[in-house]
């Protein structure tokens, strides 16, 4: 996500479970090493996942809710957790830079991993910024905006907020010690053009050129929290409403297109989700794979594929392991990840398959 410079107060956590040759050490054959972090070795994952990253390994990472961050080299799932230093078991988001560093955005807060320690980013320390992120910098979802990493330093681009809201601010200290800020992004994207998209809490989808910010709330797209953002290979943006469905903006108008196609679902604002075959109203991720597909994640009812074919459901019968799905990723090789409530499955084509020794999916 994105990312911004200067002072970065980091802090080094001494933590379980480092492997016991000191860094810059020699081992016994001699040769110097360095200190790792070894983590907790598992066979299986079923946690619920809600980020996918393939590192330059070729190793998966994934961002799990309750159970930290879990590394899997093709056989063992190694987990990090706050007993190794991470901030929070519960898990948002995982990047790798130019490095091979990881930063991850966690319940409590932005940290980057180096393979040896954790190491904390003093957010609110983050210069602000005016100006579009270079190209390349990851960028990180954040209260009232986004963190960017640009190789050098984390800095800060805010959106703007209306003068209600600095005076409810001003008027109140602790306006937020109850949770609520409709400005927290949930999701953030770089276009095509280089524009930065901002999904927010409760106001909507904010575009960023660089000179000013755009906003888009039609058809009820600020009645909930957009958790995803993206532009595909034709330019069209596509927005995931938790609650209100799934939207798309064609660069002239923003329509809902779980209406415009009888697939939407809006029980999310009736006072609870109840999911219904054949709906979406809860999308959670969406990716373009490299063959011109769309794919959305809904946390309501499993995956959906859109291309010019038509559009297609994925459920229990077509084999993923639980119908709540968070998280879309694809791999080098081309094979898609999908983070789901109950761990990951694979799609290669042709058939979904759940990875790790976990049990098979029960169907609801």
């Amino acid at each position: 996500m994105r990312a911004k410079s200067a002072l970065i107060a980091v802090l080094f956590i001494a933590a379980p479970g480092i492997a016991q040759t000191p860094a810059g050490h020699a081992s016994s054959g001699g040769q110097a090493t360095e200190t790792v972090l070894r983590g907790e070795n598992r066979l299986a994952l079923g946690a619920h996942v809600r980020w996918i990253t393939q590192d330059k390994h070729g190793n998966m990472w994934f961002a799990t809710d309750g159970e930290g961050l879990c590394r899997y080299d093709g056989r063992t799932f190694t987990y990090f957790t706050e007993k190794e230093g991470l901030p929070s078991n519960f898990v948002r988001t995982v990047q790798e830079d130019a490095k091979g560093d990881l930063w991850i955005t966690s319940r409590d807060g932005l940290c980057r991993f180096d393979g040896k320690t954790f190491a904390r980013i003093e957010a609110s320390k983050a210069e602000k910024r005016d100006s579009l992120p270079p190209s390349g910098s990851l960028l990180f979802p954040s209260e009232n905006g986004v963190l960017v990493y640009d190789g050098t330093a984390v800095t800060f681009l805010g959106l703007p907020l209306d003068e209600a809201e600095v005076a409810r601010r001003r008027e109140d200290p602790n306006w937020n010690a109850r949770g609520l800020n409709a400005y927290a992004v949930y999701s953030v994207h770089r276009g095509r053009d280089g524009a930065i998209w901002f999904g927010t809490e409760t106001r909507g989808v904010y575009r960023y050129d660089g000179k000013s910010f755009t906003r888009y709330v039609e058809k009820e797209l600020d009645a909930a929290a957009v958790r995803a953002v993206f532009q595909d290979s034709r330019g069209d943006v596509w927005m995931g409403n938790s609650g209100v469905g799934l939207f798309r903006y064609d660069g002239k108008e923003l329509r809902n297109y779980g209406d415009d196609n009888g697939i939407g679902n809006r029980t999310w604002l009736q006072g609870g989700l109840i999911r219904m075959p054949g709906t979406i109203g809860d999308p959670h991720a969406i990716v373009e794979d490299r063959a011109g597909n769309l794919w959305i994640a809904a946390f309501d009812s499993g995956v959906w594929r859109i291309n010019a074919d038509g559009r297609r459901n994925f459920t229990f019968k077509d084999g993923l392991n639980d119908e709540a799905v968070s998280a879309i990723y694809e791999d080098r090789d081309g094979k898609l990840w999908f983070g789901t409530r109950k761990g990951v499955c694979t799609f290669d084509g042709k058939k979904f398959a759940v990875v790790g020794d976990v049990p098979k999916p029960e169907n609801r």
